[in-house]
């Protein structure tokens, strides 16, 4: 026959092992959405970085535009000059001639720079669409596995659950509406083994008398926490 403490043993075990598929099962739908929230900043990071690139690109056509324009007023400021019928004139247009060359200098300097920057943001597209398609591989990847491991869980879960609903027949009447309570409440931590003396989960001292009660294979509740108490493999 088997003793109470084998049996509470196995029933700890039991609640023990459940608890951890239920655990892996819910966790698995949030690395799900976490992987989700990860492609999504990769998608944010690109459709940034694709706007900025395109930002960037206006101003260049903006600048060249404007450097055209200027360049265009340059040669018919030229002309004028080369037809001026007085002096006055001619240095008039001979200033406004060195402030647009001026003008030009510093506008052709900026779409220079700008374009620059454009070359070397546009080599940085690659690797943020690289890293966006390797979030979303691994996003796919993650979920399929996990779906397929989902069903093996599930069944474990439920051959455990059999198992379980076994092995709580043992208990007596008494001790099982307590222990009933104490798993809705505590789950796997309404066992506990004793060890070194003491309760496992709350790490108090038990009685001489519980010590006794349960080598002699009787059912004995924590007096701090309530768990059901057993002797671990080695006995106390």
């Amino acid at each position: 026959m088997t003793s109470a403490t084998e049996s509470l043993k196995d029933l700890h075990q039991l609640h023990l092992q459940i608890e951890e598929l239920q655990t892996e099962l819910e966790r698995g739908p949030m690395q799900i959405q976490a992987r989700k929230k990860i492609v999504a900043n990769k998608e944010e990071a690109l459709d940034n970085f694709l706007n900025q690139l395109t930002q960037m690109k206006k101003s260049s056509d903006s600048k060249a535009l404007e450097l055209k324009t200027l360049e265009a007023k340059l040669e018919d400021l030229q002309g004028k000059l080369n037809a001026a019928s007085s002096n006055r004139e001619f240095d008039s247009i001979k200033g406004q001639i060195k402030a647009d060359e001026m003008a030009k200098s510093v506008l052709e300097d900026e779409v220079l720079e700008i374009l620059d920057r454009i070359d070397e943001e546009s080599g940085k597209q690659s690797q943020l669409e690289q890293e966006l398609e390797s979030a979303r591989q691994e996003a796919s990847r993650f979920s399929s596995q996990f779906e397929t491991r989902a069903q093996e869980l599930k069944q474990e879960l439920e051959g455990l659950k059999q198992k379980l609903q076994a092995a709580e027949k043992m208990l007596p009447s008494e001790p099982l509406v307590l222990y009933r309570r104490l798993v809705a409440q505590k789950g796997a931590k309404a066992l506990a083994k004793v060890r070194g003396g003491a309760c496992s989960n709350c790490f108090v001292s038990i009685t001489a008398q519980q010590k006794i009660l349960i080598n002699s294979d009787a059912f004995e509740f924590c007096t701090n926490c309530g768990s059901l108490l057993y002797n671990d493999e080695q006995g106390e």
